[in-house]
């Protein structure tokens, strides 16, 4: 007869790997789906809206509508988190991160990619913004601006999200002990929750340092070392592209 170690065996199949890696991330893979689906969908609603206006311009549309559908599905995420935020207890986050074990550096790297493409999308848009009609522009603006913040609350939150999990796979390592146990030492706080790692990944993001969270293992210096510099671009990016839209707006 079966037992568990061969239904274990079973569910870690490599043919399988693909599809856990997808239930362990689902809030991702939803935020994905939404934004696609209101990407494709975005032109003909103005379309239908405003019949006979060229809304957009043919050479812009597709990044326009890109960057409204990215917005949606980074939108849609933040609400998803916010529900697992207000209903995680420690067990709860210690059970996720065995789970999302599998892939999470991958999706870690594709979601900084993605981000990165974002803003690489807001350069492409304010580049085109000068050949739209001034009450067009306005619009356009806005949209990049507003995919600029959510662009950076979007990446510092999965941080903090594989901050948590990478805590709490490696507080399991029976050969960490006392305040190496996890990777990082939260002062008076054993038992810390996602509101912690939020903290600890937005202080790295807006002052490239740890504060009074201390780093206690080489895994989780890799992760903060790669979160501050990515963090430095990316901010400064960001000053630039403010700058330029607002000479642009002058």
């Amino acid at each position: 007869m079966p037992d568990a170690r061969d239904d274990d065996r079973k569910s870690r199949s490599p043919l399988l790997a693909p599809w856990r890696v997808l239930r362990a991330h689902a809030r991702l893979v939803i935020s994905a789906a939404t934004g696609v689906s209101v990407g494709l969908a975005f032109p003909l609603v103005l379309n239908l809206a405003a019949p006979g206006r060229a809304w957009l311009p043919a050479e812009t549309s597709a990044i326009t509508s890109g960057l409204v559908g990215w917005n949606a599905a980074v939108l849609v995420y933040f609400v998803l988190a916010a529900m697992l935020l207000l209903s995680a207890t420690h067990e709860s986050i210690r059970k996720r991160a065995e789970m999302t074990d599998e892939g999470r550096t991958v999706i870690l790297f594709l979601t900084a990619a993605a981000t990165c493409v974002a803003i690489g999308a807001i350069l492409a848009e304010l580049g085109q913004s000068k050949t739209f009609f001034e009450e067009e522009k306005g619009a356009h603006v806005a949209l990049a601006v507003i995919t600029v913040f959510t662009s950076w609350a979007f990446m510092h939150l999965i941080f903090a999200f594989h901050y948590a999990h990478e805590f709490y796979s490696e507080a399991q390592d029976a050969t960490q002990t006392g305040t190496a146990r996890g990777g990082l030492h939260f002062p008076n706080t054993p038992a810390p929750q996602y509101i912690d790692f939020l903290y600890f990944s937005y202080v790295i993001g807006v002052a490239f340092q740890t504060a009074d969270v201390e780093i206690c293992s080489r895994p989780m210096r890799v992760v903060a070392l790669a979160h501050g510099v990515v963090a430095f671009f990316f901010n400064t990016t960001i000053l630039a592209l403010m700058v330029n839209i607002s000479s642009g707006l002058v």
